[in-house]
């Protein structure tokens, strides 16, 4: 068995790892990384890469202004009672001492300008804009061999950041994006949102000699005298002076934990398939505990789309923010009856994982996307360009009628709400849901060059149809305190044993999802987990 002895081993190489290793280098500790699959990134290479840090130094050189009292007030509302208030004051305390770090240290970070607290605006204590903060786009061929082991998405446009959408009208003004900017970016293979998140961490590490173990599964966490003194898997023994670093996301492709904590029927993995609960696992296995929120609105809603080579089967394709909102579409359930605003994706997850005790069932399950030929027409679909084929795999028909045929629905019902739809849409108001009566959705989600931004008519054929699925991050994980220490059942820190990212629980923001959470407290306990170790 090969034996490698270090102060610090980070297992995963999403945003959470890779800046727990940069801090762990930052304080002078000799850092090993692992990495289950053969591919870099985890989740976070999926994601549009986005990081909310409440009075960071980025507002305070762009002469905006931001206190932690408001942030705490809105993070409080986000949490709906279920975070743990420690927890939440060491994200506002830290959240922006580690931005700061990192950006010192040569992570390359820029202001996301235009973007207000959402998906919650007008809550108490909430910001207009200079919360969200973005890495600057990096060269693929910047990080040498590791460049074409990055994971990248199914979501996102090859070299876009999340603030070049909204410089260029938001998400679904893609039919007026610049194309010669977007294939310079392609034949340049420039990498940006969360890839270049990723990437300009690795970068570092990369300039630090950091030793990065793809392909290596850990098995089980190495234990002498009660604490945690390294990680064994594949072949090879790491022995960790200073403690051992879980970021090895959450479990979403691991159907039994799923089951287990979720309990959603048409739940999708929206991750890598690699992430299956390592970390909880084996936490587990020495006495770590547990905690889940009880009410998880860290929920996607999309639909399957076939998998890119060399990959097989279907994939999960975030529609939220890429497609609901836009005109030319609806959602319905099996009753061919609308239930919820399509243009902010949170009430759409509301509706879906409603529980219904008459009906004992969730009564807006399944679900379905209608959409028609001017949606093809005009938006992207499934990352194709707007006026691409309609793909084979999406069901479609000449009429409504035929349409609700081949999906199970009643055919007098699903014209009836559609024709309660369009006669709304065509006044540029929803009096059922308010669709497209959120500033947010209008501006960032919605087509700025429509006549609404969210709503239009569905009046030409074909009709289509694809299934609405469920995906999420984890509601559990490892239970850690304000260093990122993982807690023994018994209520005792494990010596030794961090978790930081999907892999801990999300105790900081409770009930609560607003973008750029879930990256940043990857982020900001990696962070702590390190001065805490070093120390």
């Amino acid at each position: 068995m090969t034996e490698l002895d270090v102060d610090w081993v980070v297992a995963g190489t999403g945003a959470a790892g890779v800046a727990a290793a940069l801090a762990g280098v930052m304080r002078g500790m000799r850092v090993a990384v692992i990495e289950k699959s053969e591919r870099i990134g985890g989740a976070t290479a999926s994601s549009l890469g986005g990081l909310w840090v409440p009075d960071n130094h980025l507002m305070a050189e762009a002469g905006l202004s931001d206190t932690l009292d408001d942030a705490r007030r809105y993070m409080g509302f986000l949490s709906g009672g279920y975070a743990l208030p420690p927890m939440t004051e060491a994200y506002l305390q830290a959240s922006r001492i580690a931005l700061r770090e990192f950006a010192d240290a040569g992570v390359a970070m820029r202001l996301l300008r235009g973007l207000p607290d959402h998906y919650f605006p007008s809550a108490a204590g909430s910001s207009r804009d200079g919360r969200m903060v973005e890495a600057a786009p990096i060269m693929r061929d910047a990080l040498g061999p590791w460049g074409n082991r990055l994971e990248e998405g199914v979501y996102n446009e090859a070299g876009v950041s999340w603030g070049d959408a909204i410089a260029w009208g938001g998400l679904g003004a893609r039919n007026t994006w610049p194309e010669a900017e977007l294939e310079a970016r392609r034949a340049g293979r420039l990498l940006a949102a969360g890839p270049a998140l990723v990437g300009q961490f690795l970068q570092c590490l990369m300039a630090a000699d950091v030793p990065i173990l793809a392909g290596f599964r850990a098995e089980r966490l190495l234990v002498e005298g009660g604490r945690v003194c390294g990680v064994e898997g594949t072949g090879t023994r790491i022995t960790a002076r200073r403690g051992v670093v879980l970021a090895t996301g959450g479990y979403e492709g691991n159907d039994d934990l799923v089951n287990r904590f979720e309990g959603l029927p048409d739940w999708m993995n929206i991750f890598p398939r690699s992430i299956e609960g390592d970390g909880l696992v084996m936490g587990s296995e020495i006495g770590a505990a547990t905690w889940r929120v009880p009410n998880n609105l860290a929920m996607l809603v999309g639909y399957a789309i076939p998998a890119p080579a060399p990959m097989e089967g279907e994939v999960f394709f975030s529609a939220g923010l890429r497609g609901l909102s836009y005109p030319h579409s609806i959602v319905v359930n099996d009753r061919a009856q609308r239930f919820c605003d399509e243009s902010q994706f949170q009430h759409v997850v509301a509706g879906l994982t409603r529980f219904d005790l008459g009906q004992h069932r969730h009564p807006n399950l399944p679900a379905w996307m209608l959409f028609d030929a001017q949606y093809f027409s005009r938006y992207s679909f499934a990352r194709r360009p707007p006026g691409a084929p309609i793909p084979e795999w999406v069901i479609q028909a000449p009429t409504l009628r035929e349409l609700a045929a081949k999906i199970g629905l009643d055919g007098a019902a699903l014209e009836a709400t559609v024709a309660r739809f369009n006669e709304g849409a065509a006044r540029g108001e929803d009096s059922d849901h308010g669709r497209g009566s959120s500033a947010f959705a209008r501006s960032t989600a919605g087509d700025p060059n429509a006549a609404h931004p969210n709503l239009g008519t569905l009046a030409q054929a074909p009709f289509c149809a694809v299934r609405i699925r469920l995906g999420g991050i984890s509601a559990a994980g490892l239970l850690t305190d304000p260093d990122a220490r993982v807690q023994h059942v018994r209520g005792r820190p494990i010596q030794g044993l961090y978790a930081c990212g999907n892999a801990a629980a999300p105790t900081e923001s409770g009930a609560g999802y607003q973008a750029g959470v879930s990256l940043m407290r990857g982020l900001t306990f990696g962070w702590l987990a390190a001065r805490h170790a070093a120390a």
